[in-house]
């Protein structure tokens, strides 16, 4: 099974919840008007995804990638062409933000075609220092002052900013500080984190994390989900030692009605037990 990418995620959930404090926190001042599409029809019938295209106050487009991988100008090209798709199906202006995640720090942001040169606006999160920004909100917390979006988002990103503590640390004091944040986003927060640590760690760094967020509410909704979880595998399992004890009794297809198994998994019941 292809391990899922938690960064892409991340930084997409990341997005959907915080779309104008997560353009100012990438240095964008413009006013969004709409989301703009993801999705271009090339005239061979291939569609290309892009991950995120904001329409702006002054009608252009600015579109963002959210890049894992560094894989230099071939990357830049692939962007290349959805920048010129979307210019050219849209008549607009575009301009592409690439937000580079994790340990990335050296990418590229141009490279030279023909006589032509293609420009991105290259951004790496771990240019950020983490340790400030827990220091900053920190600050803020005792002194009784408001937590905003842009303080929330920020906090959101330490895990892959840079500093001096190490990711397992950096989650845990994002997890705690995000404690004592009186805020509707604070679920959102907790299970980016989660996400975060599902991604960087293992074992019993992992352990920690979870434990920390044992208390929290993405915490308790993991416990009913791990709960709900083993209810279900119980009932299978138990439908699939009736359905052997029925094989030599019933029909396969009067074993799946009765168990709720399918037909396929009945015979191959039957297979096994030759």
């Amino acid at each position: 099974m292809k391990k899922p990418n938690y960064e892409d995620f991340i930084m997409k959930r990341a997005m959907d919840i915080f779309v104008d404090e997560g353009l100012k926190f990438f240095g964008i001042h413009k006013k969004v008007i709409e989301n703009g599409p993801t999705e271009l029809v090339v005239l061979d019938s291939k569609n290309m995804y892009m991950d995120y295209t904001f329409l702006m106050e002054d009608d252009s487009y600015i579109h963002f990638e959210f890049q894992t991988t560094n894989k230099g100008v071939e990357d830049l090209m692939r962007f290349r062409t959805y920048e010129s798709l979307l210019n050219h199906q849209s008549k607009k202006q575009v301009t592409t933000y690439v937000v580079y995640s994790g340990d990335i720090k050296n990418s590229i942001s141009e490279y030279d075609c023909g006589i032509n040169t293609y420009k991105v606006h290259a951004i790496s999160m771990s240019n950020e220092d983490g340790d400030k920004v827990f220091d900053e909100i920190i600050d803020k917390l005792s002194k009784g002052k408001d937590i905003d979006k842009h303080d929330i988002i920020k906090l959101t990103f330490t895990p892959i900013m840079g500093g001096k503590m190490d990711k397992k640390d950096k989650i845990l004091k994002a997890i705690r500080i995000t404690k004592d944040i009186n805020s509707s986003y604070k679920r959102d927060i907790e299970s980016i984190l989660y996400a975060f640590a599902n991604k960087f760690l293992s074992g019993k760094d992992l352990e920690q994390v979870k434990e920390e967020l044992r208390v929290t509410e993405i915490g308790k909704s993991l416990i009913e989900e791990g709960i709900q979880k083993g209810k279900i595998e119980g009932e299978r399992k138990k439908a699939m030692e009736i359905a052997k004890s029925l094989l030599d009794v019933l029909s396969i297809e009067m074993i799946a009605n009765k168990t709720g198994l399918t037909v396929e998994e009945v015979q191959s019941l039957k297979e096994d037990n030759k």
